[in-house]
C-alpha cells in the first residue's frame, strides 16, 4: 500500500553504517533504553550512498528527543509495510523480504526509509518511492 507522509524532523543518535556492519547497528540499538524515548520513536535510514548495499545514515529517536543529531523524514509517497510482530527478528525478516523484492527495488528512491515504533507496540516500515 502506498501512502503520503508529512515531513518530520527526528532527533536522536546517529551513525554512518551499512548492512554489512551489523555489529554497529546492534550497538546503536543497545543504547535505545538509555535514551528514554517517550511514546513513539523512529529508526530513520537516509543519506544513502547508493541502495541497501551501500553506506547510509541510521538515526534512532523521535521529534521530542533532546539530542544534537537530527534527520528528516521527507514528505512524499511511501510504501507501507506492516511488520508481523514487534520483535527484532520480525523486523529483520521484513527487511530481508524487502531486499529480495525486485519490483519494489525498482520503485525505491532511497530518500528516507523509516521503521515506526508505535505507541500501541506495533511496527511499520515505510519505504520512500
Amino acid at each position: 500500500m502506498t501512502i503520503q507522509l508529512s515531513e518530520k524532523t527526528i532527533k536522536g543518535k546517529k551513525i554512518r553504517t551499512s548492512n554489512q556492519r551489523v555489529e554497529e547497528i546492534v550497538a546503536l540499538w543497545s543504547e535505545v533504553p538509555a535514551m528514554k524515548l517517550e511514546g513513539e520513536f523512529f529508526a530513520v535510514y537516509s543519506n544513502y550512498e547508493s541502495n541497501f548495499r551501500g553506506d547510509y545514515d541510521l538515526l534512532i529517536g523521535n521529534e521530542e528527543a533532546n539530542y544534537p543529531d537530527s534527520t528528516v523524514i521527507y514528505e512524499g509517497k511511501y510504501v507501507k509495510i506492516p511488520v508481523k510482530q514487534a520483535s527484532p527478528e520480525a523486523v529483520g525478516e521484513a527487511w530481508q523480504g524487502i531486499w529480495k523484492d525486485e519490483e519494489l527495488e525498482k520503485r525505491r528512491t532511497y530518500k528516507s526509509d523509516v521503521e515506526h515504533y508505535r505507541k500501541d507496540g506495533t511496527v511499520v516500515i515505510y519505504l520512500s518511492v
